[in-house]
């Protein structure tokens, strides 16, 4: 009996195949193919993805996915089985729609599947099943890194030796493992520094060792290892940090060095006994990025000269305040850096010392040995120190020596661990600080969190304007942005951190309320109105500049309630609308549409060519390069002006006009804030172009060209909105939003 063979698993594909193929090419697919169609006709030169891909298109009215790029959220949302089983990929999610790359328009059972798995609605796009299939691959499967480093090492693979070790039910010899397990941990090392992160998670489960990057505040597995691993695993990274391989028992603490590419990186190591074995904590000591200047600690307009005032005083108590994690110790190693160059003595106290800094004496906190905090700054005050950071303040010993380090005519800098800057106030006098002497001492207080930075490279404009929740503190027509992912940020659509920081300076007011002891409604009260601006109107600040998403903030930083915000009368607090304020006889300052920018482009099939122009010898800013840009006349509407501009100054014509975005800037000889708006033209390929006197040559360049050939910076990240927005020459979903002829 002959065996049944299964037909195609894309037989749906059939009546598709008989719109673009003859009948004989059909019947030589259906009597020969047993496995897929798609791949047959493609590899048999039949037709090819693109053919196939438009033919669905046209019949589905489903768009094609040119890109394939997969935000973490969606992929975690999506198990890697259901992806496989139905051969799909997902693309993002939002709160009510996940969008994923099919090459079967027709499976009911997958979109009703992810459905109920995601619940959201379904949106497909069409895709190649193998690029499908190979994005799957890059995206879910857990890269065989072990295996590399194996065969890397030369010696027999460690498979087998798990395989005798889950056999036996046995722990791996570790002079067996030794030699690929060294390589194993140098390249998790490795890795996680590159990839910038600030921690590194070994955590042994019932199914294997999971290992986890922190990188820019969140936690990110990046691989499984087998679980018989584990112990080898431990046991060379206690022989790097000095710990005891034989206590499995008890928690260890260790430090090593490594070198990555000629830089050393220390490493603070931490372990803990758990159920399923000991969980390692490396912690990523780069000095490379954690010593930095206070210019790059990236404050805004509003606490930078703050900060900087802080800074210039030559005694009392700074305090830094914040959770674990919120960059105190960076900022506080810049500040010491700064008051470095004027040639003082500084001492620190630290728990523990996590950054060596050249010219500064550094101890290490070691209270079995009988050094704690308050005595070593007793001995430390003996050292004639003219600056003294404290670790962090903990009890009221230490507490009250820093007060009185402080009035003696010391700079004494410390830390604590409280939601703001006038809960450390709060703090000290629970602590039994005389409030008169806190009073006298205190000189300012910095509280900060840190937020994920958008990238760059990928973030796009939030169509649906600003969240309905943020509207009682962010203007509704404000333009905000949000995450997308690339290969530049790995696909999260974030790429660094940002500071958002609450700095109090003391003030009169501020210190007549210390010293009597007020509420903590009162201290608000008085710095708010020194102009101390809150955090949750930093971080509103932030997403107005473009730098974080709505999302973003609302995670890290607690929205303020309305009690909270009628304490403040001042602008800092909340972001409103701007007025600038000028003599009285010139009235307010308005801000209006003033001119336009245009970005000139040729479509030619994806591959964009941009019209650059460059200014006349004789003109404003000669010799710049730049694009089309022009004033819109009294009364004209922006659309009208750059269809005007364009004609003017190139003499082409548009063929489709889109609504980029907007940005302001500040006339200071008019006093008058104008806004640029944006626009993209598409021309036609034979166009030809015809200077006016304004100009004196164009080109016509790639994107990165054209972005390096810009004379203004701004441009530049204009015409990468552009590209993201517009890049198949559309704007796909939102094309009724963003077109305008």
């Amino acid at each position: 009996m002959s065996a049944v063979l299964e037909p195609p698993t894309d037989q749906w594909l059939l009546p598709v195949l008989r719109d673009i193929l003859p009948q004989s090419a059909i019947e030589q697919v259906e009597s020969t193919v047993a496995v897929s169609y798609w791949r047959a006709i493609v590899e048999g030169g039949l037709a090819t993805d693109e053919d196939l891909l438009a033919e669905l298109s046209a019949r589905t009215h489903f768009r094609i996915a040119t890109d394939l790029l997969v935000t973490t959220e969606a992929c975690e949302r999506v198990p890697e089985k259901l992806a496989r089983k139905f051969g799909v990929l997902p693309l993002s999610i939002s709160q009510t729609i996940l969008d994923i790359a099919t090459a079967n328009p027709y499976d009911l059972d997958c979109e009703k599947t992810l459905a109920f798995a995601t619940g959201r609605t379904v949106r497909m796009s069409l895709a190649p099943p193998h690029r499908i299939m190979e994005r799957i691959e890059e995206v879910y499967a857990p890269v065989d890194r072990v295996s590399k480093l194996l065969n890397q090492a030369g010696t027999s693979s460690i498979q087998s030796v798990i395989e005798k070790a889950d056999d036996t039910e046995t722990a791996l010899d570790e002079k067996e493992a030794e030699r690929p397990v060294i390589k194993l941990v140098d390249h998790i090392v490795a890795e996680g520094i590159a990839a910038g992160a600030s921690d590194i998670h070994l955590e042994a489960g019932e199914t294997g060792i999971a290992v986890r990057y922190r990188i820019d505040g969140m936690l990110k597995e990046v691989m499984v290892l087998p679980k018989a691993v584990g112990v080898p695993l431990v046991s060379r990274i206690k022989i790097m940090s000095q710990m005891d391989i034989a206590d499995r028992l008890r928690p260890q603490g260790g430090r090593a060095r490594v070198s990555i590419n000629g830089a050393r990186v220390d490493l603070r190591v931490s372990t803990l006994p758990a159920s399923h074995g000991e969980k390692v904590v490396i912690r990523i000591l780069d000095s490379r990025a954690a010593l930095r200047s206070v210019e790059s600690l990236g404050l805004d307009p509003v606490d930078g000269p703050r900060m900087q005032k802080l800074l210039d005083v030559r005694e009392g108590l700074i305090l830094v305040t914040g959770p674990t994690g919120s960059g105190k110790t960076t900022t506080l190693y810049a500040a010491l850096r700064l008051l470095l160059r004027r040639g003082v003595n500084i001492i620190t106290v630290e728990d523990p010392v996590e950054y060596r800094i050249p010219g500064i004496v550094q101890v290490q906190i070691h209270e079995k040995a009988g050094l704690t905090f308050a005595s070593a700054l007793r001995s430390v005050l003996r050292q004639d120190p003219d600056v003294v950071l404290i670790g962090e303040i903990r009890d009221r010993e230490t507490a009250s020596i820093a007060i009185q380090a402080s009035l003696t005519g010391h700079l004494v800098f410390a830390t604590l661990h409280t939601n703001d800057a006038c809960s450390s106030i709060i703090r000290l006098t629970d602590l039994g600080v005389d409030p008169v002497k806190l009073a006298g001492a205190l000189k300012g207080v910095v509280a900060q969190r840190l937020i994920r930075r958008l990238c760059r490279s990928c973030r796009l404009v939030a169509n649906a304007g600003v969240p309905r929740r943020l509207r009682d503190s962010v203007p509704g027509d404000s333009m905000i942005y949000i995450p997308v992912g690339c290969v530049e940020c790995s696909l999260t659509g974030y790429s660094g951190r940002v500071a958002v920081t609450e700095v109090l300076v003391t003030t009169p007011e501020i210190e007549r309320a210390i010293a009597e002891n007020a509420p903590p409604e009162r201290l608000l009260a008085a710095a708010r109105a020194s102009g101390t601006r809150s955090l949750w109107a930093c971080g509103c600040a932030q997403l107005i500049a473009g730098n974080t998403s709505a999302e973003e903030l609302v995670r890290v930083i607690e929205p303020e309630s309305s009690r909270g915000a009628q304490l403040d009368n001042t602008a800092y607090n909340s972001p409103r609308p701007i007025v600038y304020e000028k003599p009285p006889d010139q009235g307010m300052t308005k801000i209006t549409p003033g001119v336009i920018e245009l970005f000139v482009i040729k479509h030619n099939g994806g591959d964009w060519r941009v019209l650059t122009l460059q200014r006349a010898p004789d003109g404003k800013r000669p010799g710049s390069w730049e694009t089309v840009y022009g004033k819109i006349d009294a009364r004209e509407k922006p659309e009208k002006a750059a269809v005007r501009e364009l004609r003017e100054e190139t003499g082409l014509e548009v063929e489709s006009l889109y609504n980029v975005t907007v940005s302001n800037f500040y006339l200071h000889a008019s006093h008058t804030i104008q806004m640029c708006i944006t626009f993209s033209a598409f021309v036609a390929e034979d166009a030809a172009v015809t200077l006016s006197e304004e100009h004196q040559r164009f080109e016509w360049l790639s994107i990165d060209e054209a972005c390096d050939r810009f004379t203004w910076p701004r441009e530049a990240h204009a015409l990468r909105d552009a590209h993201h927005l517009l890049s198949r020459g559309n704007a796909g979903s939102v094309e009724d939003v963003l077109r305008i002829q």
